[in-house]
């Protein structure tokens, strides 16, 4: 273990090119800022990543909620993000008067920005590596059991004590599969702001079609403000405008959080995603596409509705696709194979494992088998895909509170300690609204899911359904819960376990009947799964560490990140030639070769600004960052630290990222910092933004 942790703090002072038995090829890399890739860039292009640069970067980076990135672009709080992350956002602000995913929204004065519920920027200020203290709480012999609560406890502990000593929101998230472990400090925001968001129509025009395909035209921009003491917050750490914006073959780079990748899995977990994981995910994704586009169709208040749920369900159909096509392709398993082939040579050669008695990839490969015997139940009970419902997940977060509160810190569920629980109790008590038809609909679709996977005859699910249909269940539970209303949330949580059991709420009995089930079922991952194989992955990793000196950056898990690349045009494999930039021009033509029918129709206000604004302003661009989901709404920078693109999407080429890079074609997708300009100024006549990004 110590040679694990000398090795370890060598990988932060030893910069190398060297990932598995493959030199790193240029423009890999989702690094961590604790490691960034200094040598490489400035031996390629010149440039030197300085510490202040890389702090300013950083602290200008922000994690948009549970799934997206952006950026400050002023003083006055002013944030960046794609419209396609904040969509959630403004269907949950919108009313049957006012659709602002549909019509867009634009606050003329301070007082118009529009208050949005369930939402929490971070903003890391700090990282600290505390892999010794953490590995140094699972001794030698523990079993499984034991050394996930040694590891639990003394990560709260690390926790609890920088929240207390800082006032920040402080993480501990964990790298290589638990070969590190760093504390992350984060300055948080509750109080966000709409801003600006353009039509649906021009942010996501192209819809589906056009979804991981270049060359593209939107203008996926939303503008929102963080607020603190009820006033716009003054922020230290912003990012310029650019003049020019991108120019093609410029270095540039992006900073976000990209939300997970595999390349450092072993060859028998990859063919688990292939074979379990991926296939029963796509399934999920189907049906819910089907049956959000079904209750579409019916009426235009239904598409109002479930508009958010189709963009979602269509995006997460398009990747999944393209990540199991990946995933199928022989060529890249057999680069995955021969890696792990030589080593698990070399770690022969030298000593390090004994494959007789000591070979995690073996053990792996057992581990994967008990994994697939809970592997549904696990997904449909605890992780709740079996209730899809806002009401559920009240109902869920309600009863586990009160529970887990009642236990010493160090033994709650991670998500119930100290340090979460302002950010639960918020996301518990916001006022979101919802849609009963909608909540229904979800509810009778998942139930029947898990019916159809666990079995209609199963124990549980007979409990489940009480006799009735899926959707007869459905109804019941949705039409009968008090759940939607916050003062009803509230009452509970303040009336402790007493008011939880006492409760005849059907969702509240729901949670109550099935928590048993989840927590057992949870259970067997962490002691069975989770633990073990975070324990198989170190020994991996302390293997390639001593054989090739360290990896260059771990998997992707929703952690800033920063990525270098250029802007960079394609060639596909017949030879056709994609320039790297878009314009307003090809735009309107684009538009106009589909008769202006979605989802390639423009909205009025671009139709009455053809002729005021600049039809040569480039519109989108693509370059060879290295991405993946999560990285949407990054920040695009200069040499200069200055926004010169925003990122949202990836080309289909990059689907393949998840599991390794290949900048043959893989591009990422970005709206050029000209087109956002050009939009609010002749577009939108959006001047006070104009004003506050361009101010010296």
């Amino acid at each position: 273990m110590k040679k694990l942790i000398l090795l370890l703090s060598l990988f932060f002072l030893l910069p190398t090119l060297i990932f598995s038995a493959r030199i790193v090829v240029a423009e890999e890399g989702m690094w961590l800022y604790t490691n960034p890739p200094t040598e490489a860039i400035k031996e390629k292009f010149g440039f030197n990543l300085t510490p202040e640069w890389l702090e300013h970067l950083q602290k200008a980076s922000v994690r948009f909620g549970n799934g997206g990135s952006a950026s400050f672009v002023s003083a006055d709080g002013l944030v960046m993000t794609n419209h396609h992350v904040a969509v959630s956002l403004l269907e949950k602000i919108s009313t049957p008067e006012h659709d602002y995913v549909q019509d867009g929204y634009f606050a003329q004065t301070p007082d118009e920005e529009l208050k949005c519920p369930d939402i929490e920027l971070n903003i890391l200020q700090k990282i600290e590596d505390v892999t010794v203290k953490v590995h140094a709480a699972v001794r030698p012999g523990m079993n499984s059991e034991a050394a996930e609560k040694a590891r639990r406890t003394v990560i709260s502990e690390i926790e609890t004590e920088a929240s207390r000593t800082t006032g920040f929101k402080c993480t501990v998230v964990t790298f290589f599969q638990g070969g590190l472990y760093h504390l992350h400090h984060y300055k948080k925001y509750t109080d966000v702001r709409l801003v600006f968001a353009p039509e649906s129509a021009i942010g996501f025009f192209g819809g589906d079609p056009d979804n991981y395909e270049y060359p593209r035209y939107c203008l996926d921009v939303s503008f929102f403000r963080a607020y603190e003491d009820d006033a716009p917050a003054k922020i230290e750490h912003y990012l310029k405008w650019s003049a020019n914006g991108a120019a093609e073959n410029e270095l540039t780079f992006v900073s976000g959080h990209p939300g997970r990748t595999d390349r450092l899995l072993t060859v028998a977990h990859l063919r688990f995603m292939r074979d379990v994981v991926h296939p029963y995910t796509l399934e999920k994704i189907f049906r819910k596409e089907v049956i959000f586009k079904a209750f579409a169709e019916r009426s235009a208040q239904n598409t109002r509705k479930v508009h958010t749920e189709i963009f979602r369900w269509t995006n997460y159909r398009k990747r999944y696709v393209g990540i199991l096509l990946g995933l199928q392709d022989a060529s890249l398993m057999q680069q995955k194979e021969v890696a792990e082939v030589e080593l698990r040579r070399a770690a022969t050669q030298k000593q390090l494992l004994d494959p007789r008695k000591n070979d995690p990839w073996n053990d792996m490969e057992n581990l994967l088998k008990s994994w697939e015997t809970i592997f549904y139940r696990y997904d449909l009970v605890e992780v709740g895909e079996g209730f899809n419902s806002q009401a559920f997940q009240y109902a869920r977060k309600i009863v586990r509170l009160v529970e887990e509160s009642r236990k010493p810190n160090a033994d709650r569920l991670p998500e119930y300690q100290d340090t979460m629980l302002d950010s639960l109790k918020r996301s518990i008590l916001d006022d979101v609204p919802v849609h009963q038809d909608v909540e229904i609909l979800k509810l009778t679709d998942s139930l029947g899911f898990l019916t159809q996977k666990l079995g209609a005859d199963h124990p549980l699910v007979k409990s489940i359904l009480a006799g009735k249909s899926p959707r007869n269940r459905a109804v019941e539970l949705i039409q009968k819960t008090t759940l939607y209303d916050p003062e009803k949330r509230k009452a509970l949580i303040e009336g402790g376990a007493s008011a939880v059991l006492a409760s005849d709420d059907p969702m509240i009995k729901l949670v109550l009947l099935i928590d048993p089930s989840a927590r057992e079922y949870r259970k067997f991952m962490d002691d069975e799964v989770n633990e073990p194989m975070r324990q198989i992955y170190a020994k991996i990793a302390d293997a390639r560490f001593r054989i090739y000196g360290t990896t260059v950056y771990p998997d992707a898990t929703f952690t800033l990140r920063l990525s270098y690349g250029q802007v960079k045009g394609d060639t596909e494999a017949d030879g056709t030639v994609i320039p790297a930039t878009t314009d307003f021009n090809g735009l309107y033509l684009r538009a106009e070769e589909h008769d202006f029918q979605d989802p390639f129709r423009l909205p009025e206000s671009w139709m009455t600004a053809k002729n005021q604004v600049n039809l040569s302003t480039p519109m989108n661009f693509i370059s060879t960052h290295d991405i993946v989901g999560g990285n949407s709404g990054s920040p695009v920078v200069n040499t200069q630290g200055e926004v010169v693109g925003l990122v949202f999407d990836g080309n289909v080429h990059s689907l393949v990222l998840n599991f390794i890079y290949d900048s043959t074609f893989a591009r990422t997708v970005s709206v050029h910092s000209s087109a956002i300009m050009e939009a609010l100024k002749n577009v939108y006549h959006a001047d006070r933004i104009v004003e506050e990004i361009t101010r010296p």
